[in-house]
């Protein structure tokens, strides 16, 4: 491969094969398993916006270094996700705001990582192996094209660990809704055979063909026209539109940010621990003080 801008220190790597006429974008952190940082989410969506810049390309492959694609997003550093915004008190956990921002931001928002690669305006190809967890069962999801190798095993734990994540309607859509309701509520892991069988890959190989399917796909891309492409790709993207799939990444914002739960500031009226302490018939007074509180400024206003 020849490498126009390899960048071999950095954690996400992006390199150009212009004979292929294909980028690729490589995960470079083997000795965590390829596990996503706030840092990795950033560097991946510039690559991602170089590439689709660069009129020499036509397709784009993402794969990792080592025996796993991604086995999730790295836990030490989940709380660099929620940045304090204006008005967050130092030291208390993050608001509300802060962890919309962040679930916007990095993974479901127009410029997030999920969106960003659902609607590339190149064709993109994905290479899974090993854990295939978290970021990379959704990569698996959102990639145009997807080819696992025999190891690779698919999952969310956050469905299990904490409930809710992410987007169903397009899992609901590749899968079928029985397959994602086992997916979701079991916490199933597929190997790469049930994934294909389910519709979430597009072929399963050997693990040393991995690489090489990936760039067969990106031949078999080269020789379509520029502007087929785009077009193609804009018809797909209206496709995904129809099914509702920008409401279910705007779900998957509300329900992530929702699911790390709600924290009261100071002044603010906490029912339920109010309830948890003290005198319910206290409790329900106050909770309708304060309700007529907020009306009476509100008309006021």
């Amino acid at each position: 491969m020849s490498s126009d801008h390899s960048q071999d220190n950095e954690l996400v790597s992006c390199s150009l094969n212009l004979e292929g006429q294909y980028g690729v974008i490589e995960l470079r952190r083997p000795g965590y398993r390829n596990a996503m940082t706030v840092p990795m989410i950033d560097r991946f969506c510039e690559h991602l916006s170089a590439l689709e810049d660069d009129h020499r390309i036509k397709s784009i492959i993402i794969r990792a270094q080592g025996p796993d694609l991604c086995a999730g997003l790295h836990l030490a550093q989940a709380a660099d996700l929620y940045a304090p915004t204006d008005g967050d008190e130092p030291g208390r956990l993050p608001s509300l705001r802060a962890r919309f921002r962040a679930h916007d931001k990095y993974f479901w928002g127009s410029r997030g990582l999920y969106s960003r690669v659902v609607r590339c305006s190149k064709v993109t190809i994905l290479a899974a192996r090993g854990l295939c967890h978290g970021p990379g069962f959704y990569l698996a999801l959102c990639c145009d094209l997807s080819v696992a190798s025999h190891d690779a095993l698919f999952a969310n734990p956050r469905w299990r660990q904490i409930g809710v994540d992410g987007d169903l309607s397009l899992l609901i859509n590749a899968v079928g809704l029985k397959r994602a309701k086992e997916f979701v509520y079991c916490g199933a892991q597929w190997t790469a055979a049930q994934a294909l069988g389910y519709g979430l890959i597009d072929e399963v190989v050997a693990p040393d063909a991995l690489d090489d399917k990936a760039v067969e796909f990106a031949s078999i891309i080269a020789p379509m026209v520029r502007d087929g492409i785009a077009a193609e790709k804009y018809v797909a993207m209206a496709a995904l539109e129809k099914l509702h799939v920008g409401t279910g990444f705007a779900i998957a914002t509300m329900m992530g940010a929702m699911a790390s739960n709600v924290h009261f500031r100071p002044g603010e009226f906490n029912f339920l621990r109010a309830l948890r302490d003290g005198d319910p018939h206290q409790v329900l007074r106050d909770a309708a003080a304060d309700f007529a509180d907020w009306t009476h400024e509100r008309d006021a206003s």
